[in-house]
């Protein structure tokens, strides 16, 4: 009789423990789903996807030369966003026109010199010295209230100008409409030079 009762004790202890274990397991598997898919969901946009390991490409700003880009040169320099050219097939002074460089505005040179305009204006003579070929394209308005040509210029290898010196730092975004069909890849190319304090947005 006494053994039988162990026995007994111990069939009834496995039965309970089977029955705790079956409504246990489910429940515990129901629990951990919510959390794990609040975690996936909950990761910031445009986050890589875990099982590639690959990410969303960085926003970077262009402006490629338009086929119908003329053909210029570079006579003079005057500061970061003026200068001189000679149209193509040009040779008096007389021709040349005064350009006012679209979608950017550099640091003054005059009537007092501002921060980084010596840089500015170094940095374009640098990429453009004297005789150097360029392709320009203009926007909706010619001109701007001083009579210079407004104009976005490329060099030969395709680098916008315009470009490289707001995502240099040595220019900030302009825009002033109706010529501003670049807006957008200007105030990247800004804001690019903001996060990294390039140039004048690390000294000024």
């Amino acid at each position: 009789m006494k053994r039988f009762s162990t026995a007994g004790l111990l069939i009834v202890t496995l039965a309970i423990c089977a029955a705790v274990l079956v409504w246990y397991w489910p429940n515990t598997v129901g629990d951990e789903s919510p959390t794990r898919a609040g975690t996936a969901s909950s990761a910031p946009s445009g986050s890589g996807s875990p099982a590639t390991g690959t990410s969303n490409p960085p926003v970077t700003a262009a402006i490629p030369k338009p086929a119908t880009a003329t053909l210029s040169h570079v006579a003079f320099v005057h500061d970061g966003d003026t200068l001189y050219l000679q149209p193509d097939g040009t040779t008096s002074r007389a021709d040349e026109i005064t350009v006012r460089l679209i979608g950017l505005d550099t640091p003054e040179l005059r009537p007092s010199v501002e921060c980084f305009a010596i840089e500015a204006r170094d940095h374009v003579r640098a990429l453009l010295p004297k005789g150097t070929a360029v392709w320009i394209a203009t926007d909706v308005q010619k001109r701007d209230q001083y009579g210079r040509s407004l104009l976005y210029l490329w060099t030969k290898d395709g680098r916008s100008i315009n470009l490289d010196l707001v995502q240099k730092g040595y220019a900030t975004a302009l825009n002033i409409a109706p010529s501003n069909k670049y807006r957008k890849q200007f105030d990247l190319a800004e804001a690019a030079a903001r996060r990294a304090n390039a140039g004048l947005w690390g000294h000024c």
